[in-house]
């Protein structure tokens, strides 16, 4: 009796392992057309794919799915105890790129992935923009007793004591995060972004070919990289700063001609705006295909000068890539921010805060739209030094 409960146990790690699966032959695939790739979006399936009664995912011959339905989608939260005994922190995934492999001892094809996972924890330990977590789960929550997920060895302690692992392992108890992060097969493996969303998605190690690890870490590095590329800022319409705006970089006479040379390839259309109850004309330069200016030259009669240049457009960069509409106060240097008085006339309602005491000047001028705590940057402004009128 008891000889048979314990080879009763020991064939646990025979079970299939995607949900609904009758599959026995583990570390193998028998379909030439394996979902065993790494995805970043969800394709097409092949034509040979099937898809099972009450599902609507598609499946290769051994059961595996070709797509995932979290791709591009934020990971749901994630809350339980690890394996050591230790409470979850969910602030572990943040700021970082983490792996997140979703197995099971009671799994064939995890127990052949084992070795795999091992070698992956060990070079991901050497990056330290990657991070690793596993979470242990049950087929679902029918089959979620000690004995159905752990069979002889009691635990996922026992387990890595006995095969000489050791990584971080959340434990999934009642199924509730396998059916949270959807998962459809085990071992799944996820990519997921510093902010916390989902860029890939695999299945197996064991059945693919190649040398999986370094494969799927080529994987991830090229989704990093294509990540970044995307989430840099695009470049600058033009830049405004103490040095001056675009390329006006001192006094120029208020004239067309002065001022096409200082802004080229940007069209100089005069207009007029008022300002404490008169009219004068002033210069906007705008970009071809934008309808709101890039900026306002406002002029010095006495002088015939160029007095100030304004920006209000999010595309034009401020002297340390500041863009109105998103720079706060609270970015600015502390040096920075002493400088900064109440605006007064045309400028009433803004904090003004000013680079340069004499000569050229550049000015921040940030609102508060209602929000005190948090005044956004509202225009920028180049002052160029003006030649001394005697007395």
């Amino acid at each position: 009796m008891i000889r048979q409960f314990i080879s009763a146990a020991s064939l646990i790690a025979l079970v299939a392992c995607g949900q609904g699966a009758d599959k026995t032959d583990h570390g193998v695939s028998t379909d030439p057309n394996a979902a065993t790739g790494f995805i970043t979006s969800n394709t097409v399936a092949p034509e040979t794919a099937t898809v099972r009664e009450g599902e609507t995912i598609a499946r290769d011959a051994d059961g595996r799915p070709y797509s995932y339905a979290l791709l591009g989608e934020p990971l749901p939260a994630l809350t339980g105890q690890m394996a050591d005994g230790t409470s979850f922190d969910p602030a572990s995934l943040d700021g970082t790129w983490n792996v997140i492999d979703v197995w099971g001892i009671w799994c064939g094809d995890c127990m052949a992935d084992a070795p795999y996972v091992a070698a992956l924890v060990t070079a991901i330990e050497q990056d330290p923009d990657l991070g690793f977590l596993s979470i242990h789960t049950p087929a679902n929550a029918n089959r979620a007793t000690p004995s159905d997920m752990y069979g002889k060895y009691g635990s996922v302690s026992a387990y890595f004591e006995d095969k000489g692992y050791s990584y971080p392992t959340l434990l999934d108890e009642d199924a509730s995060l396998r059916d949270a992060l959807a998962i459809k097969w085990t071992p799944s493996y996820l990519l997921v972004d510093p902010n916390g969303v989902v860029r890939g998605f695999r299945t197996d190690f064991s059945v693919a070919e190649g040398e999986p690890v370094k494969d799927f870490l080529k994987d991830v590095a090229r989704v990093k990289a294509e990540t970044k590329e995307a989430s840099l800022p695009e470049a600058p319409l033009a830049t405004i700063g103490p040095d001056g705006a675009a390329s006006l970089s001192g006094a120029i006479p208020f004239n067309t001609n002065a001022i096409r040379a200082a802004f080229p390839g940007f069209e100089v259309v005069p207009d007029q705006m008022q300002a404490e109850g008169q009219t004068y004309p002033v210069f906007k330069i705008v970009a071809d295909s934008q309808a709101e200016a890039a900026f306002v030259l406002e002029p010095d009669w006495s002088l015939g000068q160029v007095q100030r240049v304004t920006t209000t457009h999010p595309d034009v960069a401020g002297p340390g890539g500041e863009r109105v509409g998103s720079f706060t106060l609270n970015q600015l240097t502390d040096a920075q921010r002493e400088t900064c008085q109440d605006g007064v006339d045309e400028a009433e309602g803004l904090l003004i805060c000013t680079s340069g005491d004499t000569g050229a000047r550049f000015q921040w001028g940030f609102a508060t739209n209602g929000d005190t705590s948090r005044p956004v940057l509202a225009r920028m402004m180049f002052l160029p030094e003006l030649p001394q009128t005697a007395d």
